[in-house]
């Protein structure tokens, strides 16, 4: 079911852009990061230089068309104040169909059910856009200006709000068949564990930030009858909490175990950690190398695990490189 006020348009109502010129020197792109708590737009440069961004709260609960019109209206104050903008390009949450650009129910953005968003902003802003699922957008940003510039095969896990895979092989993003995003938080870890994405015991239940408060609420219910804050089980783990450190080398080895399963099927040159990399640090990063270690095999082991580069710079060059990408399609 389409959602009221964001109708499917056909192909004849949609604007048609028959390429993206390649870009000169002064030519900029349009980013658009779409998340659950936050959005935010960036103007930048091919080589990810971003000369330009806004920031807003989401406020989700609204449903699509109420944030789609805030999206718009920041672009605009982004476009009104850089000219030389050719491309516009969006990283949000899946699942989605990146080939047509339609969002298709991301449980952080309730309402978003088969949304054109592609051929609304490009009515709506009069650019050439591509719409990307954030991990591969993320995934992308680091193969062109992170971490990932040496990988001709790469692998990022967000290991934020969710769980999310993206994959660039050979320069390019893989997708699955009809443009369908990679979806690996929903695939089975346990028989049992903490509940994500409508599924006990999930990948993502397990290997999420945002589920490191549901580990400890399933793990200890007694000590914590209702999930913690992730930053406040954070604080009690590096403090030496006995209860914490076990929780968060839970969700360290989970997502070493994944790593593995991920090296073993794909033999990537290095797979790239998002959020809990960087806000739990190398101490954490040690414990997934190790479990990677001894889950993989021997010849997968080489495979490299490590931070993302990008750092907090990365929800912005993510949706910055799917603009720039497009010249190159």
């Amino acid at each position: 079911m389409n959602s009221p006020g964001c109708p499917m348009r056909s192909a004849t109502e949609r604007v048609k852009f028959s390429s993206v010129k390649m870009p000169g020197a002064s030519d900029l792109f349009l980013g658009l990061d779409i998340g659950g708590t936050k959005c935010a737009g960036v103007v930048g440069r091919r080589d990810g230089q971003i000369i330009g961004r806004e920031q807003w709260p989401s406020q989700s609960q609204r449903g699509p068309e109420p944030m789609i019109e805030d999206l718009c209206a920041h672009a605009r104050s982004l476009l009104q104040n850089h000219s030389g903008v050719i491309a516009a390009g969006v990283s949000i949450g899946g699942p989605l169909d990146a080939d047509r650009g339609i969002i298709q129910s991301p449980p952080n953005l309730p309402g978003w059910n088969d949304i054109p968003l592609q051929s609304i902003l490009e009515q709506r802003l009069g650019l050439p856009t591509k719409i990307e699922h954030d991990a591969a957008a993320c995934c992308l940003a680091e193969f062109y200006w992170g971490a990932g510039r040496s990988a001709s095969r790469l692998i990022y896990l967000t290991c934020g709000t969710g769980f999310g895979a993206g994959m660039v092989f050979d320069g390019k993003i893989y997708r699955g068949s009809g443009g369908k995003s990679v979806e690996i938080g929903h695939a089975r870890y346990r028989e049992d564990g903490p509940e994500a994405f409508g599924k006990r015991g999930s990948v993502e239940s397990f290997c999420a930030g945002v589920s490191l408060g549901k580990i400890a609420a399933w793990l200890f219910p007694n000590h914590w009858p209702a999930p913690p804050a992730a930053e406040d089980l954070a604080e009690l783990w590096r403090s030496g909490d006995s209860d914490a450190h076990e929780v968060i080398a839970i969700n360290a080895r989970a997502t070493g175990e994944v790593c593995a399963n991920l090296g073993d099927l794909l033999r990537p040159d290095a797979i790239l950690l998002g959020s809990l990399a960087m806000h739990l640090g190398e101490p954490w990063v040690e414990i997934v190398r190790d479990r990677f270690r001894a889950e993989a095999l021997s010849d997968t082991a080489s495979c490299r695990i490590e931070p993302a580069g990008l750092g907090a710079h990365l929800q912005d060059c993510a949706a910055l490189v799917v603009a720039v990408s497009q010249s190159e399609d």
